[in-house]
This record gives C-alpha cells, sequence and structure tokens, in this order.
C-alpha cells in the first residue's frame, strides 16, 4: 500500500472537493436506508388494517427523500470522480515529463511499449482505485454497518445468521488476492510486450516489408497475444471465483431471511414490513459488498501498477541539471576537449577516449573514421547526451555548470537516424524554431537544404503529411528534412552526425556549398563516412577505436600516408568508375 498512499496524496490537493464528494456518501447511504424504513413503516400500518390515507402524505415525503438522496448520489460521484481524472491529467503529464527529462541512456534500456503502458493503463488502474473504487470502499463502509447495526435492533437472530455468508465472503476474497495480484502483473507485463511488438513493426514497416517478414512478424505478435490471452484467462478465473463467492454470499443471506423470518412473521412475531426490511436492505447491502469485490480484483492491478508508477517518478536521471548554473550572456561556440573519455554502460572498452581537440569559433571541424570507430559518441557528448570524465568546455565554460537549455538551445542537431513526426513538413522543420515561421522563409530552409523541387512534388506542398517517423520519404529526403530543421532555429552551433550518407554525390556538393554558406557566422561539426563532405573542414580529425589518430587539414592528411589518404584515394575511385 506504500505506494498507492503515496499516490492517494496527490488527491488530497484538491482535499476540499474530495471531502465534499466524501460527506455526501453518508447522506446517501442513510437516504437509502430512510426510504426503506418509510416502506417497512407503510407495509406495518397497512398490515394493521389502519386508514389508508397516509399514502398520500408518505408518497410526498418518498419523492422528497428520493430527490434528496439522488441529488447526494450525484454530487458525489461528481466531486470525487472529478477529482480523480484531475489527479489522472496530472500524472501522466508528470511521468510524460519525467521521460522527457531522462537521458538516451534510459530509452535505450527500456521499452517503449512498456513506458508508454506505465503513461496510460497503469495510471488508469491506479485512478480506478483511488478514485471510484475508494468510493465504494466509503459506501460500504457507512452503508454496511448502518444497515447491519438496524437490522440486529430489528431482530438480532435473523442478523446474526447473515453475517456468516459475509464473513464466508471475506475470507474467499482474502485467498483469492495473491492469485489476483500475480495474474495482474503478468497481464500489465504481457500488454507492453505487445504494445512493444506493434510499435516496432509499425515503425519498421520498410524493412519488414523489404525482407518480406510479414508473416514473421504477425507470428511474433501472435505468440505475444497467446501469452497475454492465457494471463488473461487465468485473471478471469480468479476475478470470476471472486464474484461467485461474493454472489453466493449475497444468495445465502436470503435463507436465513426467508426460513427464520417467514416462519416469524407466519406467528406474527415479525411483522410483514419488518421482513421487507430484511429483504430490500440485505439487497442494498450486498451492492456495496460487491463493489468491495471488484475493488478486491481492482487492488492487485492497481498495487502493480502504482509500484510500476513510482519506480518511473522515482528513476533519478543521470544527467542533471547543475546545481549552480553558470549562464551564459551569448554563447560564442567554441568548443575545447582535454582528455575526454566515455564507456557505455554495458560496454567493457571505452567509446571514445584521450580525446583532445580545440574547436575555435566560427570554424568547421570534420570528424571522421572507420564504422565504430566513435564519431557519433563523440558528436553526443557535446550535447551531454551523455556524461563523460575529463574537461568539455564551450565558451571555456564546464558544459556541466551549463543549464542544459543554454547548451542544447545553442546547438542544431542532426541526428544520424534522421527521425521525423507523423505531421506535415512544414511543422517538422518549424520543430526547432523559437519563433513562427514565415512561408518565405520555409521556403529558403526547403532551397538551402536542397528540397525545393520534392517539396513542389508534394500534393499538398509545404502542408503534405509525411507520416510516422517519415515512412513516406526516401531516406536522402529525411536527412534533408532534418537538416532544414536544424538550420530553422539558426543555431551558434550546427551539428551533423552523417547526415549527407544517403543523398547522391551532386547533391551533397550542393549542400555542402548551402552549409558552407550557412556556416560563416557559427560553429560546424561534421560527422561522416564521405571524405569529400569534409574536404573544406578548417580542420579534420580522424577516428579509430575512439581515438585520434590523425589531425590536420584535408590537404595535410591526404600528404601523408595513414587512414585517411587511404580513403580519400579508394572513395574517388569509386566516384570515377561510378561516372563511366
Amino acid at each position: 500500500m506504500r505506494e498507492l498512499a503515496r499516490l492517494f496524496r496527490r488527491f488530497l490537493r484538491h482535499r476540499w472537493t474530495l471531502l465534499a464528494g466524501f460527506a455526501c456518501i453518508p447522506l446517501a447511504s442513510l437516504g437509502d436506508i430512510w426510504i426503506t424504513t418509510i416502506i417497512r413503516d407503510a407495509l406495518n400500518r397497512l398490515r394493521d388494517g389502519s386508514n389508508a390515507d397516509f399514502l398520500v402524505g408518505m408518497f410526498w415525503i418518498l419523492l422528497g427523500v428520493s430527490l434528496l438522496r439522488g441529488t447526494f448520489r450525484f454530487f458525489q460521484r461528481w466531486w470525487l470522480v472529478c477529482v480523480s481524472r484531475w489527479v489522472e491529467v496530472r500524472l501522466k503529464q508528470d511521468l510524460f515529463d519525467k521521460l522527457v527529462s531522462l537521458p538516451t541512456s534510459f530509452h535505450v534500456r527500456n521499452k517503449s511499449g512498456d513506458l508508454v503502458s506505465r503513461l496510460t493503463s497503469d495510471v488508469e488502474n491506479v485512478r480506478m482505485f483511488l478514485g471510484p473504487g475508494l468510493m465504494y470502499v466509503a459506501g460500504a463502509l457507512v452503508m454496511v454497518p448502518a444497515s447491519l447495526a438496524y437490522l440486529l435492533w430489528i431482530d438480532w437472530s435473523i442478523a446474526l445468521w447473515m453475517v456468516v455468508p459475509l464473513l464466508c465472503m471475506g475470507a474467499g476474497m482474502w485467498w483469492m488476492s495473491p492469485r489476483l495480484e500475480k495474474h495482474s502483473l503478468a497481464v500489465q507485463e504481457t500488454i507492453s510486450e505487445i504494445g512493444q511488438r506493434a510499435q516496432e513493426s509499425f515503425a519498421g514497416t520498410r524493412v519488414v516489408k523489404g525482407y518480406a517478414r510479414e508473416e514473421q512478424q504477425a507470428a511474433r505478435f501472435e505468440e505475444s497475444s497467446k501469452k497475454n490471452l492465457a494471463h488473461q484467462i487465468e485473471l478471469a478465473r480468479a476475478r470470476g471465483i471472486t464474484h461467485a463467492i461474493t454472489y453466493t454470499s449475497k444468495d445465502l443471506t436470503l435463507l436465513p431471511i426467508l426460513l427464520v423470518g417467514g416462519l416469524a412473521m407466519i406467528d406474527r412475531a415479525l411483522p410483514a414490513g419488518d421482513l421487507f426490511m430484511f429483504i430490500d436492505l440485505t439487497a442494498k447491502v450486498f451492492w456495496p459488498i460487491i463493489a468491495l469485490g471488484w475493488m478486491a480484483g481492482v487492488y492487485p492491478r492497481s498495487v502493480v501498477s502504482a509500484r510500476r508508477v513510482c519506480e518511473l517518478l522515482d528513476t533519478v536521471p543521470e544527467i542533471r541539471e547543475p546545481a549552480q548554473p553558470l549562464p551564459l550572456a551569448e554563447v560564442e561556440g567554441r568548443f575545447e576537449l582535454r582528455d575526454v573519455t566515455f564507456t557505455y554502460p554495458s560496454a567493457s572498452t571505452p567509446a571514445v577516449a584521450g580525446i583532445d581537440i580545440t574547436i575555435p569559433a566560427n570554424t568547421v571541424l570534420g570528424v571522421v573514421g572507420p564504422t565504430g570507430s566513435g564519431k557519433s559518441t563523440l558528436l553526443n557528448l557535446l550535447a551531454r547526451i551523455f556524461d563523460a570524465q575529463g574537461e568539455l568546455r564551450l565558451d571555456g565554460v564546464d558544459i556541466r555548470r551549463l543549464p542544459l537549455a543554454t547548451l542544447r538551445g545553442a546547438l542544431g542537431y542532426v541526428p544520424q537516424d534522421s527521425f521525423l513526426f507523423s505531421d506535415t513538413w512544414r511543422n517538422n522543420v518549424a520543430f526547432g524554431a523559437e519563433r513562427e515561421l514565415t512561408d518565405e522563409e520555409i521556403d529558403d530552409l526547403a532551397r538551402r537544404a536542397c528540397m525545393t523541387q520534392e517539396v513542389a512534388r508534394f500534393p499538398k506542398g509545404r502542408e503534405q503529411r509525411i507520416g510516422e517517423r517519415g515512412v513516406t520519404l526516401s531516406g536522402g529526403q529525411r536527412q534533408r528534412t532534418c537538416i532544414a530543421r536544424a538550420l530553422a532555429r539558426d543555431p551558434r552551433v550546427l551539428v551533423l552526425d552523417d547526415s549527407l550518407s544517403a543523398v547522391d554525390t551532386e547533391t551533397e556538393s550542393e549542400l555542402v556549398r548551402n552549409l558552407r554558406s550557412a556556416g560563416h557566422g557559427r560553429t560546424v561539426i561534421i560527422a561522416a563516412h564521405r571524405l569529400s563532405t569534409v574536404r573544406h573542414a578548417d580542420q579534420i580529425v580522424v577516428l579509430d577505436e575512439g581515438r585520434i589518430v590523425q589531425r590536420g587539414t584535408h590537404a595535410e592528411l591526404v600528404a601523408r600516408p595513414g587512414w585517411y589518404a587511404e580513403t580519400w584515394k579508394r572513395q574517388q575511385t569509386q566516384e570515377e568508375l561510378a561516372g563511366l
């Protein structure tokens, strides 16, 4: 209950609305008992053969009590359910904010389907228990004792016999609770797995179709669905047993009423109105008890969900805002790296090690090297996507002392995977801008990213929706759209992580010219496999196994023996052969 109690404190932020809702519960419950009492008195008076003129007045009394009880029922549900919805919205927002703030390493370790499940179904389970669920519990805690006390006052022998099925039901609930919790957890986990399977298949639809693996993916999804089905059936069986115990207990309470109460009525020891009261209050008592049975089924799921939600809320970001940040009035774009080393948590050797580079402001740095040499890792360190050992300074200030908004706001980052949102082309480009962009500015960004002709061919032009992750665009179009997005924020530092690999050489040449023009007045850092992309850089570093093995300008590196000169010669030969 620790996690549930912690989340319930969120409900207490609306304590006055919550208090008003809970205050309506006993009033509505006592209204139920009052209505039964009115009918009981009417039946007893009619049985005694007294004048029936009192029925007119009793009708109006009954109508007034019913309207009053209905009003309390309405506000009880309105206030308590509204509070639960307010808490749900705020909790989802807090979870989303937490997920956005967590570093890339967290998202690498956790499946996105599981995170979505925590954000949706887990929050809903908690809301149902702490909102409507506690409302049912509070109603039962008023209705059951009050009704039993009244029935004990009328005839204690019949009332005591009624308690026996209630005790049997409580024992059955206690016996089934561990099984419900076990299968609830399994259901939540398999739902997360199903979501992950579906998300990966839809996001990677090009790969699935390109390898003709539709049937394989369908089989994997079916396998996950069968696991979920098996756990759902076990959960349904456990809940079915719980419901059977509850309803059987309800039916068993009628036995002492009919046997003992019926015989007493025949002997005229029990008035007909009192027998009616036993029957009616039994039905009214068991609706809250049935709700408690429903709560017994919801409770294990809510405990599991609360644990998963709190686990996410308690996750401490590995990369945090500095305790005493040093703001920069204006970012120039000068980077200094001294003995920078970084090792991924799952790796035994550093991805980059002993990196020493000075990148003056308003210059271009090229980062090249064989696959897996650490180029992308090095670029990620500049924006504190990961935290490294050693010194990494921007304009002379350790980037760990800078506010993340200042550091990352100064960078226009084009990642290697060219991620795009399921939105219009225009909105994807404008995503990085701090203000609304005009049509002319969007067109200029398309020109600089060499996308003018493609955008013109879109059926809806700039307003063309490009599908999830940009699925309707080619690899080169996605890369160029991401470049336009980075340029839209007019960054002081432009970071391109192998973002020209999917374009042809002619387009690459034009893009490089545009980027050189766009690079005036800003620092540009380019990681590339094709050396023609970085040949005009002010300095070039060659990485191999995470270390700098060569550095210099293009002319200097071509003149020296080593990886750069050999790769340049090979790529030039390939381009010449391709042009034949």
